[in-house]
């Protein structure tokens, strides 16, 4: 029974570091040649989610400087979309892992309920 609960904040972390990882592309995304952080999951032998990080290394488009309709700098290859896309799913994941927890608490007060 325990072990539900593990796994459930587990989720929820994993969740939370994918929503800063979101949140720190998209405040970069005007950076000159930023690159984005991307987020993968894998399964935990301990049961859970372990989040890996990685640098996307794509470069960004160039973009031109203003000054200079020669001259141009590198973007930071950030995509808004992919980035809310991810939001949202982070989010969904916090959210249930959140009610997986209260079905278990309420399952175990039933158990315990049925105990006294």
């Amino acid at each position: 029974m325990f072990s539900g609960f593990a796994t459930a904040l587990s989720g929820i972390q994993a969740g939370s570091r994918i929503l800063g990882t979101s949140a720190h592309n998209i405040a970069n995304a005007q950076t000159e040649d930023f690159k984005r952080t991307q987020t993968t999951l894998e399964e935990s032998p301990a049961r859970g989610v372990i989040v890996n990080l990685t640098q996307d290394q794509r470069p960004g488009p160039q973009l031109p400087t203003g000054d200079d309709p020669f001259t141009f700098r590198k973007g930071s290859n950030v995509e808004l979309e992919q980035e809310l896309v991810q939001t949202l799913e982070a989010t969904l994941l916090i959210e249930s892992n959140l009610a997986s927890i209260r079905v278990q608490n309420n399952v175990l007060g039933s158990v315990l309920d049925i105990l006294e």
